[in-house]
């Protein structure tokens, strides 16, 4: 199997040694070898794997929001870690007040292209190139977030940490605003190319609930969160 993944850590990410890594990736890893199955990860940016994980039917993705328009797309399996999410701005700047979630799109928001956020702010009113910039990499809007050309950012307890410290910021420096309270935010998945075999499916599946029910999540995630 191929497992597509996009780097967004600590669910997925390259680590300084070069490594892929990862909450979800870990997860995955070891219900691989769980399930007897050989599995070989590739990092791209989230567009692509996204492209390329429905024409091949020997192929996954993680971690992968399960939405009313992805559901016939693929198989699911899962979930696996997720974490609320929340709109965030820098402590410093005290022109925005978001009082009601409807005051998001009076700012401006940096995001990837083609993940699920894109489908969720169009929903509380951003626009293209008007108060919604669109990037192939986090890196991009998050420079842009922290020299103020970008008002708001999107993140969780478990992904600030590593949102922020590549560009010697932390936590401490941004205000939680309003949590996104959306369905498809609750879970993220393994998505299986729908052409997948059925068998492969059923023992993928019956490994991640083996592994599950043995040892749970919290050790994996405590890898890669900070309290």
């Amino acid at each position: 199997m191929v497992i597509y993944t996009e780097s967004f850590a600590p669910y997925n990410f390259q680590n300084e040694a070069g490594q892929l890594a990862g909450i979800n990736h870990d997860i995955v890893k070891d219900a691989c070898y769980r399930a007897a199955l050989e599995c070989e990860f590739i990092m791209l940016p989230w567009k692509r794997a996204y492209q390329l994980v429905q024409n091949n039917p020997h192929s996954a993705i993680i971690s992968l929001a399960k939405t009313q328009e992805r559901i016939p797309l693929f198989e699911w399996v899962g979930p696996l870690v997720s974490s609320q999410t929340y709109f965030f701005k820098l402590k410093t700047s005290d022109h925005i007040v978001m009082n009601d979630i409807s005051q998001a799109k009076n700012y401006s928001l940096g995001i990837v292209r083609g993940d699920i956020y894109e489908i969720l702010v169009r929903r509380l009113g951003f626009v293209t190139d008007k108060n919604l910039l669109l990037f192939s990499e986090a890196d991009s809007f998050m420079r842009l977030f922290f020299k103020k050309r970008i008002d708001l950012i999107i993140g969780s307890d478990f992904t600030i940490d590593h949102q922020t410290e590549p560009f010697g910021y932390s936590r401490d420096d941004l205000v939680k605003l309003k949590q996104i309270h959306v369905d498809e935010l609750k879970g993220n998945y393994i998505g299986f190319n729908k052409a997948a075999s059925p068998v492969v499916v059923k023992r993928f599946n019956q490994a991640l609930e083996q592994l599950k029910a043995e040892f749970g999540y919290e050790a994996y995630i405590k890898r890669y969160v900070k309290n």
